[in-house]
């Protein structure tokens, strides 16, 4: 009978489990789980497969070297949350994969996925997670088999599960779990409250365990500064540790940022009145350091050499990162366009679409704002902010706001420092003071002309040099204490011979103790006696500091590497100068001028050179007339420019550092007694060569010089 059953086997064909297979299985199932981090994970199982044109193969960290950051930052116990700003194709939403990747295989834990609509949670789902489980076993295996476990929206995993859920309000408020991850934050709706904020309410009673992953395009974002970073990713980005990317310059080797906070800033550059096909061909990578042009080809090999670098943290241009991170909850990214390797054209494309944009605003295009808008969010990954309207400025209305209460000479109440600027002219320098209060209110201090020969004299150079650095200037309040001068900067361009003796007068003023390093701000060098360069090229970086010889040796005014130069963009210290200007009451960013510098009758030159130039549709300033005077223009804005190298827009006001607190705390006012370059308003040695001024009140007078 039983050699008559088909089914029956002999014992000699029956195939018997190994024993030990059967025993080692099942004690891996006490052993803990390998402990790998989500980069490390990725690199080591993530498959990549996109086809028709994509990455196909095993995840490599060299195609996006600063996505390795934030996939560390996700199984940190010193943080709460991770943030990550930027544009898209840029490879953040592939950390929040990797991230679930690496909980299914390694470290199970409940897990929320959120995205802005219905379509968008269902479209990534079918098309990134579906995918991303089929192609990876220790997914795919541990997926439960019953439909309601392998859901749309549901997912259950060997120890865990993930839900995938549109961030209404009440499936915020109603769900819990250790891991969170929101997609496209600032594309949430936030009628009924933060979506992060409710969010990471549900995650409270898993404490330390749990972690939010939030990553968005910064389009809630105000503005560029951090005080308009009010609310979606950007006010994440503001408090955390604010990391940003340092890459090497592939010519000189000296780290910058792309990132347009840092304080050495890599610009995209291109002719801005071009053809669009000119403007793609033409652009590209501005060196800080060196000033050399890259070409987009180097960027992928930069990137496999970047670093990030956060708050309480300072890198040299030779890449060495000093200090120690802030200990912050959030550990904060952000990605820019210039970064990515996955935008379609290159940092060739970035310009093309920024300059069509901005010129269809430019002509008051229908959309043309949003279209505007949307480059610069998704596409350069930064916030959005409106360009600058250069409205009417008329040297009599600037010339009526002077105030009689004001004098020459005197520090008012309100400064809390004192910023100088000289502007170098053939025959003469010109020298403007100014004093910088809470929310960058400013007073105009001090303005002269002094007889000189900058192109030929060390002499007169030494002499402005020391009375910048030794001036005092009497404050208001009559108790016999002064002010000195913070920071002074000067001109260091002109006629042929300037640059040089620019350059040797800080040399030599350095040797004598009068130039000093405050440290470092927004990773620059603060010195207080600096030398100023305007850059031509209108994306220039705001402000940077250079030694630009320390790579280039055939200029003919060799700084010999030596000399920090402080490089700055004068088109856009003029837009925020041109802001100021139109505010006509008291308050944050107001100017005040004394009434001394108003002639007995018009015309008005200072406030006439204050208006002296135009803004042009590509962002650039010119003269309004060939000829015209701009010196008044000029010292405002370098005045501008050194207050920012000493952090002006990042000081808190509540607990300022010593050199711009409150007068009796004040670090930089001394007793007149202690200085020998005191101004005092009785001194016939001022220089006093010019145009008497209209007495506006029973104060003692000084003469403008023009």
């Amino acid at each position: 009978m039983q050699a008559s059953n088909p089914s029956f086997k002999s014992p000699d064909d029956i195939q018997f489990a190994d024993p030990r297979t059967l025993l080692a299985d099942a004690l891996k199932a006490f052993l803990p789980a390998e402990k790998i981090d989500v980069a490390d994970c990725a690199a080591r199982y993530r498959y990549l497969d996109n086809r028709g044109g994509g990455y196909v193969g095993l995840w490599s960290h060299d195609e996006a070297p600063y996505l390795v950051g934030p996939m560390k930052a996700l199984t940190s116990r010193t943080h709460l949350t991770t943030a990550i700003v930027g544009p898209g194709r840029s490879g953040k939403t592939a950390v929040g994969q990797n991230w679930q990747l690496q909980s299914v295989g390694f470290d199970p834990a409940d897990m929320l996925n959120y995205a802005h609509t219905d379509t968008v949670i269902e479209q990534y789902v079918k098309a990134e997670i579906e995918p991303m489980i089929e192609a990876h076993p220790m997914m795919a295996d541990r997926l439960g088999k019953a439909p309601k476990l392998r859901s749309l929206s549901f997912k259950r995993f060997r120890g865990m599960w993930i839900q995938y859920l549109t961030a209404t309000y009440n499936n915020l408020i109603n769900k819990s779990a250790p891991r969170i991850i929101i997609t496209e934050l600032d594309a949430c709706d936030s009628t009924r409250g933060d979506p992060y904020g409710l969010a990471d309410l549900r995650r409270q009673t898993f404490g330390l365990e749990s972690m939010i992953l939030a990553e968005s395009h910064p389009d809630r974002a105000a503005g560029i500064k951090p005080k308009d970073w009010t609310s979606g990713i950007m006010s994440l980005y503001r408090d955390s540790d604010r990391r940003v990317w340092y890459w090497p310059c592939p010519h000189c080797n000296g780290f910058s940022s792309p990132n347009p906070s840092a304080g050495r800033e890599m610009v995209l550059d291109w002719p801005a009145d071009a053809p669009l096909d000119e403007v793609r061909d033409a652009a590209r990578l501005l060196c800080p350091c060196c000033g050399a042009e890259i070409e987009d080809k180097w960027r992928r090999v930069m990137n496999r050499d970047g670093v990030w670098v956060g708050e309480g943290q300072e890198i040299s241009e030779t890449g060495e990162v000093t200090g120690e991170l802030v200990a912050r909850d959030i550990a904060g990214f952000w990605i820019t366009g210039l970064m990515s390797p996955f935008i379609i054209g290159g940092i060739g494309s970035l310009a093309f679409e920024y300059e069509k944009a901005k010129r269809a605003y430019d002509a008051g295009e229908e959309d043309a704002r949003q279209k505007f808008k949307d480059v610069v969010v998704k596409r350069w990954g930064l916030p959005f902010e409106e360009p600058a309207k250069a409205g009417s400025l008329d040297a009599g209305i600037l010339a009526e706001r002077a105030e009689a209460g004001l004098a020459l000479g005197r520090v008012p109440p309100g400064v809390r420092f004192l910023t100088a600027a000289v502007d170098v002219q053939s025959n003469r320098f010109e020298i403007l003071v100014r004093g910088w209060g809470v929310s960058a209110e400013s007073w105009v201090v001090d303005h002269w002309t002094v007889d000189a020969d900058p192109a030929t004299s060390p002499g007169d150079w030494d002499e402005v040099l020391r009375v910048l650095a030794t001036r005092i200037y009497p404050l208001s309040d009559g108790t016999g204490r002064g002010m000195r001068i913070r920071a002074a900067g000067y001109d260091s361009g002109g006629q042929e011979g300037v640059t040089l003796q620019a350059y040797n007068a800080w040399r030599r003023a350095k040797s004598a103790g009068l130039v000093k390093i405050a440290g470092r701000i927004d990773g620059r060098e603060a010195w207080t006696i600096l030398p100023l360069k305007g850059l031509s090229t209108p994306n220039a970086p705001f402000l940077s500091v250079s030694h630009p010889d320390s790579q280039r040796k055939d200029r003919r005014a060799s700084a010999r590497g030596e000399i920090p130069v402080g490089l700055f963009n004068p088109n856009r210290a003029k837009d925020d100068l041109h802001v100021a200007l139109q505010r006509a009451e008291s308050g944050p960013l107001a100017v005040h001028f004394p009434a001394d510098l108003i002639p007995v009758e018009p015309p008005y030159p200072f406030f006439e050179q204050l208006v002296a130039e135009e803004r042009l549709p590509n962002g650039r300033w010119q003269k309004k007339r060939a000829g015209g005077r701009n010196e008044a223009l000029d010292l405002m804005v370098m005045t501008l420019v050194m207050a920012n190298l000493f952090g002006l827009h990042r000081i808190n006001w509540n607990s300022p550092p010593g050199w711009c607190a409150e007068w009796d705390r004040n670090s930089l006012v001394v007793g007149l007694d202690q200085a020998p370059e005191v101004v005092s308003l009785a001194r016939s040695s001022l220089p006093q060569a010019g145009v008497m001024m209209k007495p506006a009140a029973p104060a003692p007078r000084r003469r403008w010089a023009r």
